[in-house]
């Protein structure tokens, strides 16, 4: 069976900051890069873990 883990709402947003951090970018001038399907490398597997943790804090 798959291991699962739980993170705090607090965990989703730390990892979240630190993702743009990393990137040195704002969360709307990465998704406006998606959009626009100009990001590069990492920055598209950034930009799903960041969807992932907005879909997870939106529920």
């Amino acid at each position: 069976m798959p291991h699962v883990q739980e993170l705090t709402a607090e965990e989703l947003d730390a990892r979240r900051e630190e993702i743009l951090r990393q990137l040195g970018l704002s969360y709307e001038e990465l998704a406006s890069r998606a959009e626009a399907r100009s990001l590069v490398g990492d920055e598209w597997a950034a930009w799903e873990e960041i969807r992932e943790i907005d879909f997870l804090r939106n529920r």
